[in-house]
């Protein structure tokens, strides 16, 4: 296969990382700091921003963490805050009655984590001590890029840019479906914004319209973006091909890499789907060198099932069985084209930072906004559906997504105009 040459990204940052040098303008941006939600999908569209900026070398991650474990599970809707709370009421409900009633276990509230604890590793998301990073070390190191990603994360950035906004810039990753005029940029993919479509519009009742999120179009301080932020670029891939070099150099060509991931509300699917995808690699299998399979931790068991039962002893194919180290790099540095479940914008996004061939599976089962998503990518030539009568030789190209580059970009630009400048 003709190998797809990628350009060269521009330069971000050079040198010694400002953050450990002394002094310095207050007008430059030499630190970061990453608030995530604990999944992997939302802080590496942080971190991908991060690095992007720059400011891979110097961003501190802070994390908010729900209760787990027991009755908590069920109370993921509730707003964290609220939630933490009722987990401590809960819990020491929990032990009162075991003192009221003996040692009797109860099956029913159990928290893996309680909160704060088990996490002493961990830097919990915490307004004041961020608010009062940002203020005492302003003079010293400059302003504070703060980059937050998740649902569970807005009401901790939103109130940091309240009290903090002289110190700070706050960019809050996907749509926190209310009063954006909160943050100083807003990074969502566009498909956030089908509910005002026409198309959308048609799908909901008239009285249930005044309930789906967002209900206005973009602000000038809202960038959208095609898919998922990552930091997947040119520059990762070359390091990861030489990382996994010894591994993938002799595989027989095409390699063709399968991400496989998990249902989800607006893409539901089971063992229906993963025979079809197992029957088409069947078809295909002539026309590959080799195939590398990786499921997510999440992906069901009803699916994992079909996938090693039909595939899990042919030559050609080797299914990744999630022990440590994770080939998933070298997956995108090695693969000739990639085979991607729908559900997931993540993994299609990255994948299609490639420039090589994306052939998706099972978008027909993906409604709502994620449908729209899909709409999208295959209008731009991005993606193809996957039927099992390709020949996985065949190369074909398209302009990669390149939304985290565009995406720092805007902050650049955004930064610029409060008088801030981050390092170039």
């Amino acid at each position: 296969m003709r190998p797809i040459l990628l350009p060269d990204p521009p330069t971000l940052s050079t040198g010694v990382p400002e953050i450990f040098e002394q002094g310095g303008s207050q007008n430059v941006v030499r630190r970061a700091v990453v608030i995530g939600n604990g999944f992997p999908g939302s802080e590496n569209q942080c971190i991908g921003l991060a690095r992007a900026l720059g400011l891979a070398q110097n961003h501190l991650l802070y994390r908010v963490t729900r209760p787990k474990g027991g009755i908590n599970e069920w109370l993921h809707w509730l707003p964290v805050g609220f939630h933490k709370k009722l987990d401590f009421i809960l819990r020491h409900l929990y032990l009162y009655s075991r003192l009221m009633l003996g040692s009797k276990q109860s099956k029913y509230i159990a928290s893996e984590n309680g909160g704060s604890v088990g996490l002493a590793s961990i830097l919990e998301a915490d307004v004041k001590s961020i608010v009062s990073m940002a203020r005492d070390t302003y003079e010293k190191d400059g302003p504070l890029v703060v980059i937050a990603c998740g649902r569970d994360t807005v009401s901790i950035a939103s109130s940091i840019r309240r009290l903090a906004s002289e110190n700070v810039f706050v960019v809050q990753i996907q749509h926190p479906r209310s009063h954006l005029n909160r943050f100083d940029m807003v990074i969502t993919p566009r498909h956030d914004y089908y509910p005002l479509t026409l198309e959308a519009q048609e799908q909901v009742p008239r009285f249930m319209r005044g309930w789906i999120t967002p209900r206005e179009p973009p602000q000038d301080h809202v960038v959208l973006t095609t898919g998922a932020l990552h930091g997947i670029d040119y520059a990762t891939l070359r390091k990861s091909a030489s990382a996994w070099h010894d591994e993938f150099a002799s595989l027989p060509k095409p390699l063709v890499v399968v991400n496989i991931g998990w249902p989800r509300r607006n893409c539901r699917y089971g063992a229906d789907l993963a025979k079809q995808l197992t029957d088409a690699l069947l078809s295909v299998l002539g026309s590959c060198g080799s195939v590398r399979i990786a499921l997510s931790y999440r992906t069901p068991e009803k699916v994992s099932r079909v996938i090693f039962k039909e595939l899990g002893d042919n030559p050609k194919v080797f299914i990744w069985n999630g022990q440590e180290p994770n080939p998933y790099m070298g997956h995108l540095a090695w693969g000739d084209a990639f085979v991607v479940t729908a559900d997931s914008v993540s993994l299609i996004s990255e994948a299609c930072s490639t420039g090589k061939p994306v052939y998706v599976i099972g978008a027909d089962h993906c409604k709502w906004k994620i449908a729209d998503f899909h709409k999208s990518l295959r209008e731009r030539g991005v993606v193809r559906p996957f039927t099992g009568f390709e020949d996985m030789s065949e190369s074909w190209s398209y302009p990669p997504l390149n939304d985290t580059a565009e995406a720092a970009m805007r902050v650049r630009s955004a930064l610029a105009a409060r008088g801030w400048s981050l390092r170039s």
